[in-house]
């Protein structure tokens, strides 16, 4: 009875953190964007285009995401955002059958749903890789299940730059302590001999990785 109890403040508590987090995250975007216009002005699809050759600064800033945004000024908003950058495919792509009304609206409620964590400015990186055919084309008319295979493949596509920018950074760590690299190696490669070693227990390796931090990888 103890032990749930303990267990039931815990969850209290973290409900509370996040909840007070969130609060903060909304402030600081609705204090930078004081109406969703300011917003839609910032994140349109024309400032889209100049994203796939600026990856780095799409996965590393500051954004919010598509649901903070539905949180912030409302579920309507975050929609109407989401239909805008979807019709800029419309023209773009120049299909005889446009999206119907209703086929967006839906397509716009599933976006929210299921990728709702995405950051504005990554989204607008998976519309203009799909304009550049990265993710396939349409055939004659705008293919709502053809559009969500490719935004899956972004999902994937997303997961693996995430990883090796973190991996990067880790890297960049590593030669600001200087670590001495051992002949035969190079900066990459010895970290790769480092994660190697420490995952196998390397008391040594893991000190090198994470200064003061021994533990379990």
């Amino acid at each position: 009875m103890g032990n749930l109890v303990k267990l039931t403040r815990q969850e209290t508590s973290l409900q509370t953190l996040q909840t007070t987090q969130k609060k903060a995250q909304i402030t600081c975007l609705t204090t930078k964007y004081s109406t969703f216009c300011e917003l839609g002005k910032a994140f349109n699809p024309q400032v889209g285009a100049r994203l796939p050759n600026n990856t780095e600064r799409v996965y590393t800033s500051d954004a919010p995401t598509i649901q903070l945004v539905s949180e912030a000024y409302g579920r309507t908003n975050a929609l109407s955002w989401i239909s805008i950058q979807l019709n800029s495919i419309d023209l773009f792509t120049q299909v005889k059958n446009d999206l119907n009304e209703d086929a967006r609206k839906e397509l716009a409620e599933l976006i929210l749903s299921h990728y709702g964590f995405l950051k504005l400015p990554e989204f607008m990186l998976f519309v203009a890789r799909f304009k550049l055919g990265i993710y396939g084309r349409f055939y004659g008319s705008f293919d709502p299940i053809a559009f969500c295979e490719a935004i899956k493949r972004f999902r994937s596509d997303r997961n693996i730059e995430l990883e090796r920018l973190r991996l990067n950074r880790l890297r960049d760590e590593i030669e600001a302590r200087n670590s001495p690299i051992p002949d035969g190696y190079t900066s990459w490669s010895w970290y790769m001999e480092l994660k190697r070693r420490a995952t196998e227990g390397d008391t040594d390796a893991i000190e090198q990785l994470f200064p003061s931090k021994q533990g379990k990888i």
